[in-house]
């Protein structure tokens, strides 16, 4: 079964539909005993960084995500559930704007906000993703290099253990980690589930993995 972590972000509904053509075994909850027996959780979700941490820390749900990790099942963060993955990131709603938030450090990187002056920030729409190490991926198994995938942000990880990135876009010149996988943990920057055939063949390489 697979759980799909109600966590207060939103963009929920297309996720959900995306997930029921590939299985119908999974739950849209918070709830621990569905938690403690999942196969496997997936983050989806839009905000903050600050917001999605803090209702993670604060409802006790990160207890059940690092317990689920530490007992190497699979976990999937998409966009914001993506970022969290990583060490901290800059993106602080409030409070000292100097301060940085961590986040669940499952992959080594952090999360900033771009600081190009050639492009627009936030970076909305189709882009190309390029595969790196495709042999390792299991996300991107049997797809096409340099396909489009939709993306909607402002941050993006840097620093990245170079390991764990098996895709990257190319935003004007800057070359971001747009999909990680480190074991049992994967995530992309991008929404698979608005990606069209591309998108949904991530996801359901991911389903029919576990």
């Amino acid at each position: 079964m697979i759980a799909v972590l109600d966590y207060g972000m939103g963009n929920i509904h297309s996720c959900l539909k995306a997930i029921s053509l590939f299985t119908k075994d999974f739950s849209y909850t918070k709830e621990p005993s569905v938690l403690k027996e999942a196969d496997a959780i997936i983050l989806p979700g839009d905000g903050h960084f600050d917001k999605a941490m803090r209702n993670l820390n604060e409802s006790g749900l990160r207890t059940f995500v690092d317990d689920h990790v530490k007992a190497e099942k699979p976990l999937f963060g998409i966009c914001i559930g993506f970022q969290i993955l990583f060490e901290d990131s800059d993106e602080v709603v409030s409070g000292n704007k100097n301060q940085t938030v961590p986040g669940l450090a499952y992959v080594k990187g952090k999360i900033r906000k771009f600081k190009g002056k050639n492009y627009k920030v936030p970076h909305i729409g189709w882009n190309k993703l390029y595969k790196r190490n495709p042999s390792k991926s299991n996300l991107l198994k049997n797809l096409e290099d340099e396909s489009f995938a939709y993306f909607i942000h402002s941050y993006r990880p840097v620093g990245v253990e170079s390991s764990a990135i098996t895709g990257f876009c190319d935003y004007y010149g800057e070359k971001f980690p747009a999909v990680v996988e480190k074991g049992n943990v994967f995530g992309t920057q991008f929404h698979p589930e608005k990606s069209y055939s591309f998108g949904l063949k991530i996801l359901e390489n991911f389903i029919r993995s576990l």
